[in-house]
């Protein structure tokens, strides 16, 4: 009898093909399923508000202009033109980001294809699309996957056109610089040091001597500033104050006192997944990079144990990738408070250099190491297909419980509005609103007491914390229980 030769899966067009389907399997599938996440839900409806307003300029929460969530409007724009030809729905908001971290795995294939090989490509594909936070970020309605795609996108251009003098691509490497900050506001300007990094490392400094690298920054300004100088005409220093000023806070603990009515800086803190301990990168690291951890610490090791021999023989690639992976860290490790989104855009770096590692071994090897991944990325699409695996144990969760409620909400007269505690706003709100199209009266622990004991009826959500519970019982005979769910409850007065 004649083998059956599995030659092929060694061939650039299978592998290619390969993380194309599982890219778009790990993205895609059973997107809609699981509810928006806590930030989510507040951009999805700031989002719907635009739609509804026809102001596509102002990101409206409630029918008030809301900048302390500091995000330029770039998401909101995508999540809208998705909302307003499929409708307003789970998928429908998530799908602009889906489809942008789908679209960075087929860009870091062609671009790792180029510049090392396509055997490197598709192990570096792989490892990013079974990156549990990359994953997480790519079906999530958050700025970090799209943010990661354009700042991925801004390095590829820059090293396209020093290395292969195609000054176009400096255009271009400022058009997506101009979509980072878009997205993610200041961070958008790290691209700039990692190019600097590189610059200074490398022998290769041909766009400090090309004028299209410094006509092309012109192109950033012309991108960013015309919102920006809109929003200050429309709102002045309240718009300065709220979205620049909680920027900084988040970076460093500085500006509290110029929007304290406005937000609450130790619930953000908490609310945002703010660290202060000096190894909460590395923790995070730890807990969630495997199984490529072992790789990228000894593909790091080796080269930085080089560094000498990478630089002093001018190895460009090694210097961008090193440059991609470490300055970004270093600044996000200076600063006070740390966030483990911000480590999103550093992973396709990471994936990389962990994919260079299992590259390196023989030729062999390498072969048994294509096929274990070629199997079990069929065979992991094929339980992402069949089973909620991704919606259920990647998706956020946030909203599974309380998005319970809204049944009986939509029992609710429209014109009712939902009492809801200061502490819950952001997610409360926004859970009522886009989903039950219901407004709220957002109160403070006291006055939401105070309103439970008015002989006017109203309509209550809370989180069933300790403070609610003791609610429930002081007021047990005047509190109508409407919904109840294992975190949340609805009642009436």
């Amino acid at each position: 009898m004649k083998e059956i030769s599995l030659d092929f899966i060694f061939t650039k067009k299978f592998l290619f093909f390969l993380v194309v389907v599982v890219a778009f399997v790990a993205f895609f599938h059973r997107l809609g399923e699981a509810p928006l996440s806590g930030d989510g839900i507040g951009y999805g409806q700031i989002a719907k508000e635009m739609t509804v307003t026809g102001d596509y300029l102002t990101p409206y929460h409630d029918g008030v202009p809301i900048f302390y969530t500091s995000k330029p409007p770039l998401l909101y724009w995508m999540m809208a033109f998705s909302g307003k030809i499929l409708g307003f729905s789970n998928f429908s908001v998530k799908l602009p980001v889906a489809l942008l971290s789908f679209l960075s795995i087929i860009f870091l294939f062609m671009f790792v294809t180029k510049y090392y090989d396509y055997i490197t490509a598709f192990f570096a594909s792989i490892i990013l699309i079974f990156t549990q936070q990359y994953l997480h970020h790519g079906r999530s309605v958050v700025t970090d996957g799209p943010f990661a795609l354009f700042f991925m996108l801004a390095l590829f251009c820059f090293y396209i056109a020093s290395n292969d003098k195609k000054s176009f691509c400096y255009y271009l490497m400022s058009f997506f610089i101009g979509l980072s900050i878009m997205t993610k506001q200041a961070s958008g300007l790290l691209i700039y040091f990692v190019i600097l990094g590189y610059l200074f490392l490398s022998k290769n400094r041909s766009a400090l001597k090309n004028i299209h690298f410094y006509l092309s920054f012109l192109l950033v300004p012309l991108i960013v500033l015309p919102w920006h100088i809109e929003m200050y005409k429309r709102f002045g220093d309240n718009f300065v104050k709220e979205y620049f000023y909680s920027t900084i806070n988040n970076v460093q603990g500085w500006g509290n006192g110029w929007t304290e009515d406005k937000v609450n800086y130790a619930m953000s803190a908490k609310k945002y997944n703010f660290f202060y301990e000096w190894y909460i990168y590395l923790q995070l690291l730890v807990n969630n990079y495997w199984p490529w951890l072992p790789f990228l610490i000894y593909g790091i090791y080796a080269k930085l144990r080089k560094t000498k021999d990478i630089i002093v023989n001018d190895k460009r690639r090694d210097i961008f990738v090193l440059c991609w992976a470490l300055v970004p860290l270093i600044i996000f490790q200076t600063a006070s408070k740390k966030n483990g989104n911000y480590l999103n855009i550093l992973y396709p770096a990471f994936a990389v250099i962990a994919a260079e590692v299992l590259n390196s071994f023989s030729q062999k090897t390498v072969q048994k190491i294509i096929k274990i991944l070629v199997a079990v990325s069929i065979f992991a699409s094929i339980l992402f297909i069949g089973f909620p695996i991704v919606s259920k144990g990647i998706d956020a969760q946030k909203l599974t419980d309380p998005i319970k409620l809204i049944p009986v909400v939509n029992t609710i007269d429209k014109n009712e509005k939902i009492v809801i505690r200061k502490e819950d706003n952001f997610v409360f709100s926004s859970m009522f609103l886009f989903y039950a199209d219901r407004g709220n009266i957002t109160l403070s622990d006291e006055d939401f007491e105070t309103k439970i004991q008015e002989s006017q009826k109203y309509y209550f959500a809370s989180y069933k914390d300790s403070f609610m519970r003791d609610i429930l019982k002081k007021y047990e005979n005047k509190i109508k229980l409407l919904a109840e769910t294992e975190k949340t409850i609805l009642f009436t007065n």
